[in-house]
């Protein structure tokens, strides 16, 4: 399910104009002042959109909104004041740009890290034929779902503000209100500077902050009433049982009038009825069903068996008004009293890497392609579970429930200060964040650990065990279907911490023989082994995951020395040949697949490296692979990472 948000999802608004009120037309501000003359614009006329999606799962009957947009850059912030918000055809000061775009990709500077404004604009027209002749005038309506926005995003159309949304990695939908016949103008605010409370916080982070639409535009019509959203639930009370799969469906009339409605669905061969009702104007309907499924064919890797799932909505009269579309694959995830995690009763020792969505030219807007070589890379390196610092794009989630890769699913909340984490508005935010999450991603067999963040300080202090309490609660109630988990930063010495009791899953973020972690603890690697086996020890009834190991390579050079292709084999080496001793561990993720820009100034610790770039994959910035990449390779295909079956 994608789920979309209206207006603020993280409750930061972005204070524009005084006097400007959604669906109000904004006439009252004076003249903006004369501005430098801009230079001649693009030839631009409107188009209209292109009927499908990029991601097949989730509403049917989406039109992208892709083609020729356009660009501006407003260093001075003074766009809003300027009125780059009012509807006016000149294309002075514009550039032609296609989406998705990181408007400071392949800018490497401390401004660009820091963030900027950028305006995007797409005139177009609407589709003819998009609604059918049984539905009137007064029953259409339309939606707009941005799928990723970094990081602040204030929306417009032919001069009325739609809308406000911060966050980005997550869709948001708004109402497309004031929509006409001929040319309709959008213009959307892209504001990328984050603050310490922001997710990831700012104005630095552990990765490069590329601002932009990052990610797909579509507009869906929307006939008397939106199946806004499909939450599908396959349960497996054992390998070998029949699934009972519950459907929870979001229905919403956006028409001024009552509207009868009836929603029915197929599961694969089986049929699903739930139901019919009257909807009263603005109102939900909220109805599920629920089917068996004899002898369920399971999805796991190796194995990735999907389901074709449908949903169709009907008006009174049994004319089509939407419908909703996803791939579902049957599993159970459950977790050993021995702490250890099964995969439809199989235990599992998962192999995997840690990735970023970035390109050295693209920055993270990354086309369908670029994602499919990144999944390729991963089938290549014979790895099982993908991890990142926030949720991945909807299409290369999808790649991973047809090719039977799993995810650790996490919230950017990463890194962030005690400071923030003890404010009541920064929990309800990032509590926000992983309901949008679960909510959004919760269909896609692939995901197998919701995770609630990312070295949050440790020893955990009082705010944060507030934190992992009611977040882990949280994502339990949404989902209790997968368990809970959360990447620590550790090293020995550090006690056993009752604050990650409310955790299923424990991930520990460790680099012997690299960074300097604990005073110096962490220095010698033979100092490993017996380092995992005292996390065993303090925390036996909790799945223990390696979700970070790395190190830099970037030259030619000794095994002795750092950051050479030699040295960093050898220590993938001796560290994969450490867990293969350990049976109770469930996965061991390497950190990062490939090299990544983080931040002005750090190279990741690699005594000769080249800062913002962190050297520790095994494949370079380019895609090139290192020796390291073979190495992981063979001996990520060597281990036997799902047990057999029960």
């Amino acid at each position: 399910m994608r789920r979309r948000f209206h207006g603020t999802a993280l409750g930061r608004t972005l204070a524009i104009l005084a006097g400007l009120m959604a669906g109000l037309l904004v006439t009252v501000l004076p003249a903006p002042a004369p501005a430098p003359a801009q230079a001649p614009g693009p030839a631009y006329a409107p188009t209209p959109p292109t009927k499908g999606a990029l991601a097949t799962d989730g509403q049917d009957g989406r039109w992208l909104l892709g083609g020729t947009w356009l660009a501006r850059p407003d260093p001075t912030d003074t766009g809003v004041t300027s009125g780059w918000w009012r509807n006016v055809s000149s294309t002075d000061g514009w550039t032609a740009v296609t989406i998705p775009n990181s408007y400071n990709a392949g800018d490497y500077s401390a401004a660009s890290m820091s963030g900027s404004v950028e305006w995007y604009r797409r005139d177009f027209t609407l589709p003819a034929g998009a609604f059918s002749k049984y539905v009137p005038r007064i029953a259409q309506s339309w939606t707009i779902e941005f799928e990723s926005v970094n990081y602040s995003a204030s929306v417009w159309l032919n001069g009325y503000q739609l809308g406000t949304h911060d966050g980005a990695y997550l869709p948001f939908e708004l109402a497309l209100a004031h929509w006409r016949a001929g040319t309709n103008r959008l213009i959307v605010r892209v504001d990328d500077r984050r603050t310490p409370a922001d997710f990831p916080p700012g104005p630095r982070g552990g990765w490069w902050n590329f601002g932009g639409i990052l990610d797909a535009v579509y507009l869906l019509p929307v006939a008397r009433a939106e199946l806004a959203t499909v939450m599908i639930r396959p349960t497996l009370p054992c390998p070998t049982c029949n699934a009972t799969v519950t459907e929870q469906a979001t229905v919403v009339n956006r028409s001024p009038r009552p509207q009868a409605v009836a929603l029915s669905g197929t599961y694969g061969p089986v049929k699903l009825g739930f139901g019919a009702t009257t909807i009263a104007p603005g109102a939900t309907w909220s109805p599920s069903a629920t089917a068996t499924i004899v002898h369920p064919s399971l999805w796991a890797p190796g194995s990735p068996n999907l389901y074709h799932a449908t949903a169709t909505l009907t008006d009174g009269s049994g004319h089509r008004l939407g419908g909703y579309t996803y791939e579902s694959g049957i599993r159970s995830i459950q977790l050993t009293p021995g702490g250890q995690l099964e995969l439809n009763g199989r235990l599992l020792n998962l192999r995997g890497v840690n990735l970023h969505e970035q390109a050295v030219a693209s920055g993270a807007a990354l086309t369908v392609a670029q994602q499919a070589q990144l999944i390729s890379w991963v089938q290549a390196l014979g790895a099982t579970i993908i991890r990142a610092h926030y949720p991945l794009d909807p299409e290369l989630e999808e790649m991973a429930d047809r090719d039977g890769i799993l995810l650790w699913s996490e919230v950017p909340v990463y890194q962030t200060s005690d400071k923030y984490i003890g404010q009541a508005s920064w929990q309800q935010q990032a509590l926000a964040l992983l309901t949008a999450n679960i909510e959004s991603n919760q269909n896609h067999p692939s995901v197998l650990v919701w995770s609630i963040g990312n070295e949050l300080p440790t020893p955990p202090t009082a705010n944060e065990t507030q934190y992992i309490a009611a977040a882990a609660a949280q994502a339990r109630s949404l989902d209790p279907t997968r368990p809970v988990g959360m990447a620590l930063s550790n090293w020995p010495g550090v006690a056993c911490q009752p604050a990650y009791a409310p955790l299923q899953v424990l991930g520990f973020n460790e680099y012997f023989g690299w960074f300097d972690a604990g005073g110096g603890t962490n220095d010698d690697r033979l100092a490993l082994s017996p380092y995992l086996d005292s996390l065993h020890a303090c925390y036996p009834s909790q799945a223990i995951m390696i979700t970070e190991f790395g190190y830099g390579g970037n030259r030619n050079g000794p095994v002795e020395v750092r950051g050479t292709y030699q040295n960093q084999a050898n220590q993938i080496a001796f560290q994969l040949g450490v867990f293969a001793t350990k049976p109770w561990l469930s996965a061991a993720v390497y950190f990062p697949m490939q090299d990544f820009a983080a931040a002005p100034g750090f190279d990741g610790a690699d005594p000769l490296g080249t800062p913002p770039w962190v050297d520790k994959g095994v494949l370079d910035q380019n895609g090139n692979q290192k020796p390291a990449f073979a190495v992981m390779a063979q001996l990520y295909h060597a281990t036997q990472q799902i047990g057999p079956a029960p």
